[in-house]
């Protein structure tokens, strides 16, 4: 067992001096303006180092022994860690990119040594999606949404409504993802397109709405075909379009000037039966739909009898009793008289 430690202590001695696992694997990645860490995996000593000695590209950062002595330009934009190596490093600018060395020297006058590498972004700004300059109609119309930004763009991505947006049927990408192109555009391309723009410091977004034009198609007329007097009733024409149709009404081939989409008779006569057409118009398109409906209008026992008509009858039924009873008394006498004659 005691050999064992021995050997791993010689391992770990010798990966620190050739700097081997001082730093996490692959670069240290900066946004311009930002900071970033040089954080080794070493722990605080019993007793502090005796040297700490950052440089890039051959150029001294930071000397630590008794003092500090800190190279130009560094001296408001670091901040060393003593007892670990770690150096933080701020207000970054294109021109810090480069290798990272470290050496530093235990108590007991071992060296250790350390490289890393930082590569500074520039931020992604500015991004903007360029869409179509004119109109677009279902199965006639093709598209391209270009996205574009100032700055370092290692990746692109597009989402539709919130969900990726991936090649194939009508949706094709260009080889760096920057330009999206729909041929020709249906009507489920309606929708709002976003492109994400990233580097491994920064990112950033940009948006779109697509409408696609289209109808009026599917359409139908809802109501009743049988109406009775003094009731309300309701026709309604119900399409599909964008934009949202235009309606105009007829009634046995005449205009009504009705132009929404409910056709309302609020009382009903008997003037209203007939045949009803609604015709629906997308002034873009220039596309007009019709369907027609019939209505029949029918009396209650109530409407079939007006006040006036109601008063006529009740005098007529009046006059009808009095010569019934008159005829009655009459007839009697009558049968009376002839008895006493005989």
């Amino acid at each position: 067992m005691r050999n064992f430690l021995v050997t791993w202590l010689a391992a770990l001695k010798d990966s620190l001096c050739a700097g081997q696992g001082l730093f996490p694997q692959g670069p240290v990645n900066g946004a311009e303006g930002g900071t970033v860490s040089f954080t080794t995996n070493l722990s605080p000593p019993v007793k502090p180092f005796i040297t700490i000695s950052w440089s890039v590209g051959g150029v001294n950062i930071i000397d630590y022994n008794s003092s500090d002595s800190i190279g130009p330009g560094y001296g408001d934009r670091i901040t060393l860690n003593k007892t670990t190596g770690s150096l933080e490093l701020r207000n970054l600018t294109l021109a810090d990119s480069g290798e990272y060395k470290v050496a530093i020297t235990t108590a007991t006058a071992e060296t250790i040594n350390g490289s890393t590498e930082l590569v500074v972004y520039e931020n992604i700004t500015d991004a903007n999606i360029t869409g179509p300059p004119n109109h677009l109609f279902a199965n006639v119309s093709s598209t391209n949404l270009t996205c574009e930004a100032a700055g370092n763009i290692t990746a692109i991505q597009w989402m539709k409504d919130g969900q990726p947006l991936s090649a194939g049927g009508n949706i094709l990408f260009s080889e760096e993802h920057r330009k999206v192109s729909i041929s020709p555009v249906k009507r489920h391309d309606s929708g709002e397109y976003v492109c994400k723009l990233t580097n491994p410091a920064s990112s950033a977004t940009a948006s779109y709405r697509i409408i696609v034009n289209y109808g009026p198609e599917s359409m139908t007329i809802l109501g009743q075909h049988i109406a009775e007097v003094e009731s309300f009733t309701l026709i309604y024409c119900s399409v599909q379009s964008v934009p949202p149709a235009t309606f105009t009404w007829l009634f046995n081939g005449q205009q009504t000037g009705v132009h929404e989409a409910g056709y309302i008779i609020r009382s009903v006569s008997y003037n209203n039966s007939g045949d009803y057409r609604c015709d629906a118009r997308n002034d873009l398109t220039g596309n007009v739909v019709s369907v027609g409906h019939s209505l029949s209008v029918k009396g209650t026992m109530e409407s079939l009898i007006h006040p006036e008509g109601a008063a006529g009858i009740a005098v007529a039924v009046m006059l009808v009793v009095v010569a019934v009873a008159l005829g009655l008394y009459f007839g009697i006498t009558n049968q009376r008289a002839n008895m006493l004659g005989k």
